[in-house]
């Protein structure tokens, strides 16, 4: 218990993060006036600082914390100002590639202004339907159009769309479209997809590497995505914390010789966070991404500033930073199956990474990825049956060995964005034939009898699980690593 207690005292923020998560799940079940939340925050702040008995004072902080989260949830409640189902003259501008589906196509939008008596201006996040082959990326376009409240037919999916930011959905079609102001400079995300549409030779594989390289899913087959789904690697379609890993220790290893000089460590982690930061705008600064971004440079900032570095702690405060801003996030599935991937790794992996001892490089690294995918996988399956219905058995084996060709994909695509052409050709045609390897291995493992099973986690099943799982962590943590000195002695 002493080596728990200490254990948990390196990690204060989660003491910080539980009960502000429990205050946002209140949120979602009770009502009161948001003066009296603010009121009885500041309140039991004040109670705290009192010269009261230790354990009193903390259950004033926790009390304020909670009230925190309600207010948090309140005050980022969004609601749009444009009518629903009113017809109104709009200013919308397409902020992503644009998606091809059966019979239409989809991008996010942005309305920018509004107009009944008068122009309004907006920064409303919608769903656009595309029903015109004359738009693209980066366009604004002039119209007349209905916005829609309900974005899908399926009601989880509808929820998720609206916590993720979006007010609702607006068709465009020749019919409505007043004009169309093109874009001819386009953004750093267009950038980054138009340097690597110069290296397209297959469809199937490029479409790959511009999903993981610049965030953009636009191109990929249905057929492509149901096989990344079914042996549940979808993730890393979409940019995330292993992205932004590998982007660090392709950095890292660049910038090596900066170590060797006086306090280059500072100089090397000060570019590594510029060049994390950068790859996050260029694929799209996500929610993912930002958040992976932000627990990096928290990780690169310790370094610089303190010896002592606690990942876990790193994570919660990441967590509490994302949940301030954006409270819905809670019940974003991509939120949770990425913070439950990384407490995985943090809890399970590294522990079980430095029992390795093994003085060749090449076979720990291969034994490191095999370790982190299992476990991250080991976190989530729970979640992703409880939420999809759907178990990826063949994820377990199938994630270590895709994972490889996912960091030379990757790996190649950052040099592809950074070097001139033609020096960035070699790299363009090797991510190109990684990724046609990576979707070659997730097809055959999609194929196979028992690629995944149809079974949905009951929610107090999913809570037994995460139990058992916090459970083997604190027994993890409470084990005292007894240090063990071997003395050489000649007995006479």
């Amino acid at each position: 218990m002493d080596r728990f207690r200490h254990r948990l005292r390196a990690v204060p923020m989660l003491f910080v993060l539980v009960p502000f998560i429990a205050g946002i799940v209140v949120a979602q079940s009770y009502v009161m006036p948001l003066w009296c939340a603010i009121v009885g925050s500041v309140v039991a702040l004040c109670c705290a600082v009192v010269a009261l008995p230790r354990s009193v004072s903390y259950g004033f902080v926790g009390l304020a914390l909670m009230l925190m989260g309600y207010l948090a949830v309140e005050v980022g409640a969004r609601s749009s100002a444009i009518p629903y189902d009113d017809l109104v003259e709009m200013r919308v501008s397409v902020v992503s590639p644009i998606a091809e589906r059966e019979g239409y196509s989809v991008a996010e939008g942005r309305v920018e202004a509004w107009m009944d008596d008068c122009w309004h201006d907006a920064k409303e996040r919608v769903q656009l339907w595309i029903r015109t082959d004359t738009l693209s990326y980066g366009d604004r376009v002039h119209l007349i159009g209905r916005l829609r409240e309900r974005i899908s037919k399926y009601e989880s999916y509808n929820a998720l769309m609206h916590r993720r930011g979006y007010v609702g959905g607006v068709a465009l079609s020749n019919t409505n479209i007043l004009g169309i102001e093109h874009n001819m400079t386009g953004g750093i995300r267009r950038y980054a997809i138009e340097k690597l549409d110069k290296y397209a030779s297959d469809s199937a594989s490029h479409s790959v590497v511009e999903a993981m390289v610049a965030g953009s899913r636009h191109a990929m087959t249905a057929e492509l995505r149901e096989a990344y789904s079914t042996t549940g690697l979808a993730h890393l379609m979409a940019v995330s914390g292993l992205h932004l890993g590998i982007v660090l220790l392709v950095v890292n290893a660049l910038l090596r010789p900066l170590c060797f000089i006086h306090r280059g460590h500072i100089l090397c982690n000060i570019l590594t966070i510029i060049a994390v930061w950068l790859f996050a705008l260029l694929s799209g600064a996500s929610p993912s991404v930002v958040r992976a971004a932000l627990m990096l440079s928290v990780l690169l900032l310790s370094n610089i500033l303190s010896p002592k570095y606690d990942s876990m702690n790193a994570l919660a405060f990441t967590v509490f930073v994302m949940l301030m801003c954006r409270a819905d996030y809670l019940y974003d599935i991509s939120f949770q199956l990425s913070v439950l991937a990384v407490v995985g790794i943090v809890a399970w992996g590294l522990p079980i990474i430095r029992c390795i001892k093994l003085k060749s490089a090449v076979v720990k690294s291969l034994i490191t990825t095999v370790i982190i995918g299992v476990v991250a996988t080991l976190w989530t399956l729970p979640i992703v049956s409880h939420t999809f219905g759907n178990i990826p058995i063949v994820g377990v084996v199938a994630t270590p060995v895709v994972l490889l060709f996912a960091y030379v994909v990757v790996a190649a695509g950052i040099f592809v964005l950074v070097l001139p052409h033609p020096l960035s050709a070699p790299f363009g045609y090797v991510a190109e034939w990684a990724a046609a390897l990576q979707n070659s291995v997730v097809e055959r493992f999609s194929v196979l009898p028992f690629a995944s099973v149809e079974y949905t986690i009951t929610t107090t099943t999913l809570t037994t699980y995460y139990v058992v799982f916090i459970a083997i962590t604190a027994l993890v943590w409470s084990i005292n690593r007894k240090k063990e000195l071997t003395l050489s002695y000649d007995i006479e």
